[in-house]
């Protein structure tokens, strides 16, 4: 029996025919009232896009984005034109199982949670070291997982609706609006998931203080640095320990003052910066340049 839920599909990377042929029969099997919303960003043939895939549902939706969009905001566009109770985003459909995995994520549901994701990890180096240093340097635990697929209910695309970030990244958002959600671990090594390059700068953004931190521990060092050569010259002089050459004192000192100073003053226009950028971020994130619905 068909479950009586509308759910929504939102698919940001069509991937294979296979692929998509198999996703579009669990849903059309699962549930009796369903959507399927394929996200574009760039000029498509609508056309040759419905002769390729073939569809057997006739309730799929086309949101043409504008080419400059990334993928969070693009994400953020079909959840807001989307009518299900239920709302699946994915990522990534040509992955092994899929099926279980949406089941399982749906189970979460049953069980009162209104967000569940399916996770991998970053694969790449320089992704780990950037997720651990802001953890370490922000105080906040940053994981370092990458969502494949995650589910969420109405009510938290409604939530989801006040928010109108232009910069923090959609996953980080709806992990923080306050309700519960659950994890599920894929390993997947046949696909290489790498951090892009906004959702670094966002990150950086968001946790602005892991830079301001960074460059106040530097003028701290630079500080102590200061400190040491002038005390050390001072016991060199008084003792008679050695020949200084003229003026050698009086440049370390100014030197490693000066470093001090710029890193402090550094870190503070870095902590103004970010205070800043959140104050800006009510902006259109998003802009739609067509709706084409398959017939």
């Amino acid at each position: 029996m068909k479950d009586k839920n509308y759910a929504s599909f939102i698919i940001t990377k069509i991937g294979n025919k296979k692929s998509y042929d198999r996703l579009e029969n669990y849903i059309l099997n699962k549930f009796e009232y369903s959507e399927i919303i394929l996200l574009f960003n760039e000029e498509f043939d609508m056309d040759e896009i419905h002769n390729t895939l073939s569809p057997k549902s006739d309730n799929i939706l086309c949101l043409n984005i504008a080419s400059n969009t990334n993928e969070d905001s693009m994400i953020r566009a079909g959840l807001e034109f989307s009518k299900g109770d239920l709302v699946f985003v994915l990522k990534d459909i040509d992955i092994d199982n899929i099926e279980n995995y949406l089941d399982r994520l749906y189970e979460y549901n049953k069980k009162v949670i209104d967000i569940s994701f399916l996770v991998t990890k970053y694969n790449n180096i320089r992704d780990n070291i950037i997720l651990k240093s802001i953890s370490l340097f922000s105080g906040t635990k940053l994981d370092n997982i990458y969502d494949i697929i995650f589910f969420v209910t109405r009510r938290v695309i409604n939530s989801l609706s006040e928010n109108k970030s232009k910069i923090v990244p959609i996953s980080y958002i709806i992990r923080n609006i306050g309700y519960k959600y659950e994890y599920i671990n894929c390993n997947i090594k046949k696909n290489v998931y790498k951090l892009t390059k906004g959702n670094r700068s966002s990150y950086l953004l968001i946790f602005s203080e892991v830079v301001s931190n960074i460059t106040f521990l530097l003028s701290v060092f630079s500080a102590i640095i200061s400190a040491s050569v002038g005390i050390y010259s001072i016991l060199l002089k008084l003792c008679g320990l050695g020949n200084l050459q003229n003026g050698w004192a009086s440049i370390m000192t100014l030197l490693s003052f000066c470093f001090t100073l710029i890193f402090f003053i550094f870190s503070i226009l870095i902590r103004y910066i970010g205070l800043l950028s959140k104050e800006l971020e009510n902006k259109p994130n998003y802009k739609v340049i067509s709706i084409i619905k398959f017939q």
